[in-house]
């Protein structure tokens, strides 16, 4: 799962800058295809595994400029 409060949401965070929101996103497991319920004192282990690719943004291929002003 991918998240970000944005900002009314990150406003109300006590420990989260106004604006750090601009510059955060967060990754968290989350079982989607399958959803776990548990009743309670149960637990259940999952396993998250991340990788990179390589982003077009930072093999010159996307200039962000050109995006963010549709030149």
């Amino acid at each position: 799962m991918v998240w970000n409060p944005w900002d009314k949401k990150a406003k109300a965070m006590s420990d989260f800058g106004d604006d750090e929101y601009k510059h955060m996103l967060c990754v968290e497991a989350a079982a989607i295809e399958k959803p776990i319920t548990l009743k309670p004192g149960e637990e259940w282990k999952g396993r998250l595994e991340l990788s990179t690719v390589p982003s077009s943004y930072y093999s010159g291929q996307l200039d962000p400029v050109r995006v963010v002003h549709g030149s």
